[in-house]
């Protein structure tokens, strides 16, 4: 029969103790080089993480895409320049101006429209006005008539007096101008400003309210204008 033998514990240094997992759980320390390793992998997934993003979002993002270049528009120019017709009937006519009677001034051709015109010729000079053709006068009382259209556009800045049924005419047709001018059958207008317009239509809408003997008034000379030279943008 063997003899029985006995075990006794060894006793271990601490030098000898080895990390276990239930350790690393309880929070002892680790390897020094085993937690640089980590914390280099994880910031290495955050950088990876944060440039995917940014590729995601180039890419889903429409103004990210590359906007194609824009022809540039031909129909409409920001350049502008001025038409000038001088300072006296001469010079207008030596620069290739024209005499609007509608408006009663020289302007650049370019600015002025022979229809809307022509209407307003035929109206002053038909017979049948309460004063008879061309009702254009020197004075306010009527004694001395401006002999033609020629001695009208040479009275550069003087007076002329007029009925205010000629100057009711030539709100309307300046109307009709306008009109052109919205729809596209004139390119420009000269003379023609906002507070003119509600100088027109003021006058309009008194001579519809007039009433008995002021609705006769209007073949009687209560207009005065006076012929001028304006410039227009092209």
């Amino acid at each position: 029969m063997k003899p029985s033998e006995t075990y006794s514990q060894l006793r271990q240094s601490d030098d000898n103790i080895s990390t276990s997992p239930k350790l690393e759980a309880e929070g002892l320390p680790l390897n020094p080089r085993h937690d640089w390793t980590r914390n280099c992998l994880f910031i290495l997934l955050g950088i990876l993480g944060a440039v995917t993003c940014l590729i995601l979002g180039y890419v889903a993002h429409p103004k990210a895409q590359p906007t194609p270049p824009t022809t540039p528009k031909t129909w409409k120019t920001t350049l502008t320049s001025e038409l000038h017709c001088g300072n006296s009937s001469s010079e207008a006519r030596a620069l290739g101006c024209v005499f609007d009677l509608l408006t009663n001034n020289w302007m650049p051709q370019y600015c002025a429209d022979p229809y809307t015109d022509g209407e307003y010729r035929a109206w002053v000079t038909d017979a049948g006005r309460e004063l008879g053709a061309w009702a254009f006068y020197h004075d306010d009382k009527a004694e001395r008539q401006v002999a033609s259209e020629e001695e009208l556009s040479d009275l550069v800045g003087k007076h002329v007096w007029t009925t205010t049924e000629n100057h009711l005419a030539h709100c309307v047709f300046l109307a009709r101008r306008m009109h052109r001018l919205v729809t596209g059958e004139i390119t420009a207008v000269a003379h023609n400003t906002f507070a003119h317009t509600i100088h027109c239509t003021k006058a309009v809408l008194k001579a519809l309210q007039a009433t008995g003997e002021q609705s006769r008034d209007v073949a009687q000379i209560g207009s005065t204008f006076d012929v001028g030279i304006v410039s227009c943008l092209v």
